[in-house]
């Protein structure tokens, strides 16, 4: 799943784990993709959606509008790994329609950790129609 980590970590305890046959790692994001104010290779920074007065948070793909009575937060692309072999996969990302890049750093470094892609609509289990196959897939966050 995707993770918004903070920038000022905590180090574990020096002598933890005291043994270990095998360890996993975790990636910053970057962009595969150009659009608007960002560019491929691009760094994802962090965001998180707080509303004080929601009870609920909706991510509604295929959408950018909210159901009646819900309150739009941002709407955007659908994005999530590529459909290719030896990339990380994970869980299906709303990226803002005005995506931003992380400033730390210099920009565009291709580390090809966890790499965001834009969604396309795959017909066959997906009915087309009403989806469109290659059709790039939008996305809405809403509040209630």
């Amino acid at each position: 799943n995707t993770l918004c980590l903070p920038h000022n970590p905590d180090a574990a305890p020096h002598d933890f784990p005291t043994s270990v046959d095998a360890v996993s790692y975790v990636y910053g994001s970057e962009y595969q993709f150009k659009y608007q104010n960002i560019a491929q290779d691009d760094d994802v920074p962090c965001a998180v959606c707080n509303v004080d007065t929601a009870t609920s948070l909706l991510m509604i793909p295929a959408k950018s509008t909210c159901p009646t009575g819900w309150n739009m937060q941002y709407n955007g692309y659908l994005v999530s790994n590529a459909n290719r072999a030896n990339f990380h996969s994970f869980d299906y990302v709303c990226l803002h329609n005005d995506a931003e890049y992380l400033t730390e750093g210099s920009r565009q470094h291709n580390m090809n950790g966890h790499i965001l892609y834009p969604v396309k609509a795959g017909c066959g289990s997906l009915p087309c129609p009403p989806y469109k196959h290659n059709q790039y897939i939008t996305c809405v966050v809403c509040t209630l």
